[in-house]
């Protein structure tokens, strides 16, 4: 498994927007892909999700699982 990060401390300078592109088009590839949003402003995952969708998860009173509880590792031999 191969991790790539982008980071940068000024804001403005089109991380989310190159995450998500880079992302969609390695999945266009075939590439079986995770982006994590960690900005509180969850702009990535808004550019992932529609309206809708979105609507439904922050409008839910259901106990959201944490990403430890989500996010499963593969052992590969």
């Amino acid at each position: 498994m191969k991790t790539i990060a982008f980071f940068n401390n000024k804001g403005g300078v089109g991380k989310t927007t190159l995450v998500y592109h880079f992302t969609y088009m390695l999945a266009e590839l075939g590439y079986r892909c995770l982006a994590v949003d960690l900005d509180p402003q969850t702009n990535l995952t808004s550019m992932f999700l529609s309206d809708d969708r979105l609507q439904e998860i922050y409008d839910s009173d259901e106990r959201r699982p944490t990403i430890l509880e989500i996010i499963k590792p593969l052992n590969r031999g």
